[in-house]
């Protein structure tokens, strides 16, 4: 997974590594981190923390791995199948799965304009 999750960091250009156009300065000082939950190995979570870290939106990312407690406490917390990614965004309510809508709803939320891509 390690050299993996490099290789994929390579190819698309160290996306982590600068800010997403229009993040908001004051993202760094949101009252509380996000949570993301998943796991390492997924595609789709990956793409979600890459916008975290575009945006300087502070997070926690809580690991579900199969056989894991988070595992089970998001089933029981969501009250449907396992899914990841999921978002909890503490600052405005809202909890989302599906990767493209918790990106949409991140560069809606914390950017100077709705739209914007990375």
């Amino acid at each position: 997974a390690l050299w993996s999750g490099a290789f994929a960091a390579i190819a698309r250009g160290f996306p982590c590594a600068r800010l997403v156009d229009g993040a908001r300065p004051e993202n760094v000082e949101v009252p509380e981190p996000l949570e993301l939950w998943g796991y390492e190995a997924s595609p789709f979570v990956r793409g979600v923390r890459e916008t975290l870290c575009g945006l300087a939106l502070p997070h926690v990312v809580v690991p579900c791995a199969r056989g894991s407690k988070n595992r089970d406490r998001l089933v029981a917390k969501t009250g449907r199948q396992f899914q990841v990614p999921y978002l909890r965004d503490p600052n405005t309510g809202v909890e989302l799965a599906e990767s493209t809508a918790i990106v949409d709803y991140l560069l809606a939320v914390y950017t100077t304009k709705a739209g914007t891509t990375k």
